[in-house]
């Protein structure tokens, strides 16, 4: 039986996530949202490394399943540990934890394509959300490196997924981060805005 990555699920997921972030636009701060579930916490590979008394790389290279992050996850306890290459530059470190994030909330148990490809979407849509690129006209990938400060080989993803991704976002999701945008970028709040 072949699995189909189920990108309408995970589109929408980012946005739901979304919803309750209370941080800076456009750049979406992925240390902020990851900090405010209760359940899952951040270890650099250089903290994972000193902990077993091993060097970072040790651990990058020898230790950890990539090179980049990883997640331990107790399904039982529902408590995640999302561990991260600190030594990475800004805008993997972002694009790792967004997509580690993505494998938690959208439960994956297994570490396989299918997967992977749906904490990719998660990942973009939750870093990149689509009413901010429309609202900014963003089109270029240096428009989407800068507004949202993630690297040019995601800002081609995003892009070349553009279309696909909006067609997933349901209109009560596309429509609720373009408002908590609009909010933010103007200074009202939803109250003031609609009196």
């Amino acid at each position: 039986m072949i699995d189909f990555p189920n990108y309408e699920r995970a589109t929408n997921a980012a946005y739901y996530v979304l919803q309750d972030y209370d941080g800076k636009f456009p750049e979406i701060d992925i240390f902020h949202i990851i900090n405010k579930f209760e359940n899952i916490f951040l270890c650099s590979y250089s903290k994972f490394a000193e902990k077993l008394d091993a060097t970072h790389n040790e651990f990058a290279y020898n230790f950890a399943s990539s090179e980049h992050g990883f997640t331990i996850a107790n399904y039982n306890k529902n408590k995640f540990i999302i561990c991260y290459n600190n030594w990475k530059d800004e805008t993997t470190i972002k694009f790792t934890l967004a997509h580690e994030l993505g494998h938690v909330v959208l439960k994956h148990k297994a570490d396989n394509q299918t997967a992977r490809k749906e904490a990719d979407c998660f990942a973009r849509n939750l870093l990149c959300p689509i009413p901010v690129s429309d609202g900014f006209s963003l089109e270029s990938v240096s428009d989407y490196a800068k507004c949202f400060n993630i690297s040019e080989p995601m800002a081609i993803a995003c892009i070349g997924n553009r279309r696909s991704d909006k067609y997933y976002i349901t209109n009560n999701n596309y429509n609720s981060i373009d408002e908590k945008v609009y909010c933010y970028m103007s200074g009202y709040t939803p109250a003031e805005l609609y009196g």
